[in-house]
């Protein structure tokens, strides 16, 4: 025999979840395992005409307190647990009477489905499993002797195991599997977590775990290079299933950033109960509008910059029909995201080979996990996902001229939109359109120069009557200085809302006030790195 190859003499088999035991226990059989098992496990294995022996005339103990007691029991864990290679455990096994349990297969009760259905309090507790981890645990720790199967899907490599190594398994399987088991029972606490602790309450735990089953390997992450996979988070799968629908193709790494920047943007605006579409590429918006039309709101969103819209994500939160499709495909798109899609409208836009079509019923923020984590040196960032109105009560005019009325709710609705954009952020408007976005450069007034050269473009291409395109700006930080604010005055803009918080807030007030241009101030920055 080689060194590290174990041969499965006895097995115990304790599980919720009876997908193909049948098939596995009588290939365990055929192979001379015995087989323990205990209460329905037990059960079922006998009604396939299966020789078991049951745990409770394992142990000279019944099941006790409804079930929740079983397993838990030195005749169990024992035999699981003892150091083949130490001749004291060896001593101290055969006092006990036991005999060796090679092979654990053990999956968990059901909290994960539980959760996601209507259960009450008493049935979700009912289903935190104890003795089922307690096994788990033990056979992986005890790897270098014992297999652990703690998935239905893993069956199949049990049997080839077995089958190539003659009822054997080599440590290396061994230790791959007991790795895999722990990396299942931890994902299984992060979910019982989650159901006594709010994400608030979380947040300042001292440790922390962060978890989600596997979605999809993804073909690679930003750059080929990079392996990638998606996982979901248990916090919101059962909303998604609700709410998510990917009609036609899958989505990449880029295409799921994007989708999300998309997403999110649609949600600050639903409270406008209109029509809106956004354009994103590499994460930013190239063009956002409101407008009482969606064919319409497309066409004005995708004017504001058609260049960096080729390749680009288009999202509306309306239903697309034939006429829009037929708009859309007129550009080179990735993914149309939408509330719903007519029959037709599928049928255009299928035209196109690689075009990802997705389904997102409500903007509503539901598909958002409370917390953002990112990697950074030595661990993780975690932060509150950030979607919210100005607050009302910091919101303050701070210039001698008042917005009216109409460039207040401009103002507002580019707001929304910086809160998006990668800093330094300016976005500039105006009737709920966005004309003008300077994103990610270096110093402010650079970006100011972005987004105001971008609107003075789209003006000389579609103003018949010379009026401004653009009238409000916003911004996801303080002006450090009054260059910007005079930049934007040379360049036609009249209302500017802003965090405000610089040294030299005074002198960006004063230079607002001798060039007459209403500013506000909203307490709150917006940075997005």
């Amino acid at each position: 025999m080689k060194s590290g190859t174990i041969p499965i003499r006895r097995a115990l088999i304790s599980v919720s979840d009876k997908d193909n035991l049948n098939d596995l226990a009588k290939f365990l059989e055929g192979l001379g395992v015995d087989l323990v098992s205990s209460g329905g496990t037990a059960r079922y294995l006998k009604k396939e005409g299966l020789k078991v022996t049951e745990v409770s005339d394992l142990t000279g103990f019944p099941e006790i307190l409804n079930g929740r007691v079983k397993t838990l029991h030195p005749k169990v864990h024992a035999p699981i647990l003892f150091d083949r290679d130490d001749a004291v455990s060896t001593k101290e096994l055969k006092k006990l009477g036991s005999e060796p349990i090679d092979l654990v297969v053990v999956n968990l009760y059901p909290f994960e489905t539980i959760l996601r259905g209507k259960a009450l309090r008493k049935e979700i507790i009912e289903n935190i499993d104890i003795g089922g981890v307690a096994l788990i645990r033990a056979a992986a720790k005890n790897f270098d002797h014992v297999m652990v199967i703690s998935d239905t899907k893993d069956y199949v490599e049990l049997k080839k195991e077995l089958t190539i190594c003659q009822g054997c398994t080599r440590r290396i399987t061994r230790k791959f599997f007991a790795g895999k088991a722990f990396s299942q029972t931890s994902y299984y606490d992060h979910l019982i977590t989650l159901w006594f602790l709010s994400k608030k309450q979380s947040l300042p735990l001292r440790s922390r775990v962060f978890g989600g089953r596997s979605i999809q390997d993804l073909k690679y992450g930003e750059n080929p290079h990079q392996n990638a996979v998606y996982l979901n988070s248990p916090y919101i799968e059962k909303k998604t299933k609700k709410s998510l629908n990917i009609i036609r193709g899958t989505l990449s790494y880029n295409n799921l950033i994007d989708a999300t920047a998309a997403y999110k943007i649609l949600c600050e605006l639903e409270e406008y109960k209109k029509s809106s579409c956004i354009i994103i590429k590499h994460g930013n918006p190239c063009g956002v509008t409101v407008d009482n039309n969606i064919l319409s709101a497309y066409k004005k969103a995708l004017n504001t910059d058609p260049v960096s819209a080729f390749g680009g994500i288009v999202a509306v939160n309306q239903k697309v029909d034939e006429k829009l499709a037929k708009k859309i495909l007129s550009i080179f798109t990735e993914v149309i995201i939408a509330k719903s899609f007519t029959k037709q409208a599928i049928k255009i836009l299928s035209l196109k080979k690689n075009i990802r079509i997705v389904e997102v019923k409500k903007f509503d923020g539901a598909l958002l996990d409370k917390e953002e984590v990112r990697s950074v040196l030595g661990g993780y960032l975690v932060q509150e996902t950030s979607l919210s109105k100005p607050n009302k009560e910091e919101v303050k005019v701070v210039t001698k001229r008042k917005p009216s009325k109409k460039d207040f709710n401009d103002l507002v609705f580019l707001w929304k939109i910086v809160k998006h954009v990668k800093s330094n952020a300016i976005v500039v408007g105006k009737n709920f359109c966005v004309t003008g976005i300077g994103a990610g450069q270096t110093n402010r007034v650079g970006s100011v120069k972005l987004a105001l050269n971008n609107s003075k473009i789209l003006e000389k291409k579609y103003s018949k009557d010379k009026k401004s395109f653009t009238n409000c700006m916003a911004s996801d930080a303080f002006f450090p200085f009054p260059d910007s604010i005079e930049l934007a005055s040379r360049n036609g803009i009249k209302c500017i809302i802003q965090p405000g918080g610089s040294i030299n807030d005074e002198s960006v007030v004063k230079a607002a006030d001798r060039l007459n241009i209403s500013m506000i101030f909203t307490k709150t920055r917006l940075f997005s790195h």
